[in-house]
């Protein structure tokens, strides 16, 4: 972890030149929010012995936060995620749970001619189920299971955007998610996302 944020700041100093507009150079800030598949393998309990499965609709977010290494390209952190949109009764004990699976990784975005980009990233990966909060219940904490387990993640992304001032862009893309962990009980949980989004950037 201390290797990855060494490598992203190391990055982003390049980012102190001057930029120009409607040039890939500086500071660079992406921010996607999306909708799309996702099929989660997941356990609650750090020693259960089988994971559950749930596919469906999921929520998708990412950030990227970084600077130019060369010409139109970026190295940057990356923080993704994505969530079942419907909730799983599990037991008593848990309910109303909602898979997700996050990745904290380093990452590379190119553009080519026309703005078109390609992204990938890789890193940690973590696995959650959380329950929703009650809308009546006065509590700043969900509850959540006892297991949060880590292994290892990768997301590829392509796209297009269209510059809107100086330094701003929309744009559009897909991006596959993809990760794996194991809990103590060596039970292996597994997340495969794909999903289409919208973003903002700053370059």
């Amino acid at each position: 972890m201390k290797k990855l944020a060494f490598l992203a700041i190391l990055g982003i100093s390049f980012s102190f030149a001057q930029s120009e507009p409607h040039v890939h150079d500086g500071f660079f800030l992406s921010i996607a929010l999306g909708m799309g598949y996702q099929s989660i393998d997941f356990v609650v309990e750090d020693w259960q012995n089988e994971s559950d499965n749930e596919a469906g609709l999921a929520t998708d977010i990412d950030v990227k936060v970084g600077g130019r290494i060369s010409y139109n390209t970026l190295m940057h952190l990356t923080l993704a995620g994505t969530t079942r949109t419907a909730t799983v009764d599990y037991d008593d004990n848990y309910s109303d749970i909602k898979p997700n699976m996050s990745l904290f990784g380093l990452g590379v975005t190119h553009y080519f001619e026309g703005n078109f980009f390609a992204s990938a990233s890789c890193g940690v990966s973590q696995f959650r189920a959380n329950s929703d909060v009650p809308i009546f219940n006065a509590t700043i904490t969900n509850k959540k299971s006892e297991d949060i387990n880590t292994g290892f993640g990768f997301q590829v992304a392509a796209g297009k955007e269209w510059w809107v001032s100086d330094n701003w862009g929309i744009g559009a893309s897909t991006a596959f998610l993809y990760g794996f962990a194991s809990n103590l009980a060596d039970t292996k949980e597994s997340s495969m996302g794909i999903t289409l989004r919208l973003s903002a950037t700053w370059n």
